[in-house]
């Protein structure tokens, strides 16, 4: 290990450990650089003692303003921090590390904020803060940064719901030259507004494959898995779809809009069979948890096997007629992926009788969306 990585390893262990603001950076200054900064034209720098600090210690938005006794940001609005889901980071071959935009806390928490902004850590621990206006580059988060030549390459968003264009793929190029960020037009079949995808660089340099991830639809909330690959030609700036499986999806929810009760009524099952000791289930709704109607969710058939619980949190699978189904369970809805291709009839069948489990589970009417757009959806 070179004494470079060695002190840079030190520099992070200190700055995990120790939070404490610089004793030059006093209260006046951090409640001057508390919030976000929007800017006219980018890139601008935006190097202050406050972010600097932030950039280091990672530190919450809440828990930075906590330490000066900052105002509520009930009151105050969103705190700027480092402490972020959805940043892209890309190492350079001088050993910058380029970490670009992102979003910290959740749509309900009053430090909630998408970033458009580009922060660069060199070797030596300095640090560089650049904005743009959302003109040149929109808020941007859960996208995929591609080091191409003396370029980044910026695909795809989640972004802000008002501020999605439903069947474009934003890119921007980003230049290590300048930090100047432009948009780079495209053209052909495209992926869509898709977020948490993976890209690759092709071998020789000239396209980047898109895979995974999810995709937004216009119609509805609908999100649905992008399972196929695509490749943007990066001369022509042309979209290529390399794969078709056309899978059919959709995706279910309470008619009321409510939040379901899915994770309450499994969190119920796991304490009460076997009783955890000293774990309670926190139960709060007025009706009794009905576990024998949740014994028959994603049960298509009298006497068919349980559900096999997947890799990821609330995923379960079931095989039909040779074809796995996926379910997975979210807050606001069940999402399904047909991982093959099945008659109508037994598409409608899985429908119906998932939604009839979980109204009976809910006490409520469930709805079904799917995206006609998607070739595999043609048959439901």
């Amino acid at each position: 290990m070179s004494d470079m990585e060695e002190n840079r390893r030190a520099q992070r262990a200190k700055y995990e450990t120790d939070t404490r603001p610089p004793a030059s950076l006093g209260k006046e200054e951090f409640l001057a650089w508390r919030s976000p900064r929007e800017v006219q034209s980018g890139p601008k720098p935006l190097d202050n003692q406050t972010w600097h600090w932030l950039v280091r210690t990672r530190l919450s938005a809440y828990s930075a303003n906590e330490r000066f006794e900052g105002p509520s940001s009930y009151e105050a609005g969103p705190g700027w921090c480092f402490d972020r889901f959805g940043m892209s980071q890309t190492l350079l071959p001088d050993g910058r590390a380029v970490y670009i935009a992102g979003e910290h806390e959740d749509h309900y928490d009053p430090d909630f904020y998408i970033y458009n902004d580009v922060v660069v850590v060199g070797p030596d621990d300095t640090i560089q803060i650049y904005g743009y206006s959302r003109e040149q580059f929109p808020a941007t988060d859960f996208h995929s940064a591609t080091l191409v030549g003396n370029s980044i390459y910026i695909i795809g968003c989640l972004g802000y719901p008002e501020e999605r264009i439903f069947g474009v793929t934003p890119i921007y190029r980003l230049s290590l030259s300048t930090w100047c960020i432009e948009r780079v037009p495209t053209s052909g079949q495209s992926p869509g507004w898709i977020h948490r995808h993976e890209a690759q660089l092709s071998d020789d340099g000239h396209s980047i494959v898109i895979t995974g991830g999810s995709c937004c639809h216009s119609a509805s909330r609908l999100t649905t898995e992008n399972i196929d690959s695509w490749s943007l030609d990066l001369n022509t700036g042309c979209w290529t779809r390399l794969t078709s499986l056309n899978w059919p999806q959709w995706s279910m929810h309470r008619a009321d809009g409510k939040c379901n009760r899915l994770w309450d009524l499994r969190r119920a099952l796991w304490c009460h069979e076997p009783p955890h000791f000293g774990i309670t289930d926190d139960w709060k709704f007025d009706d009794a948890p009905n576990f024998a109607e949740l014994e028959k969710l994603y049960r298509i058939e009298d006497g068919a096997p349980p559900p096999i619980e997947g890799n990821e949190s609330g995923e379960y699978n079931v095989v039909i007629d040779g074809v796995t189904v996926r379910f997975t369970e979210e807050m606001f809805s069940v999402d399904v992926l047909v991982k093959g291709h099945l008659k109508p009839e037994r598409l409608k069948q899985i429908q119906d009788q998932t939604m009839k489990v979980l109204a009976n589970l809910e006490g409520a009417e469930w709805v079904l969306e799917t995206d006609p757009e998607q070739p595999g959806n043609n048959d439901i």
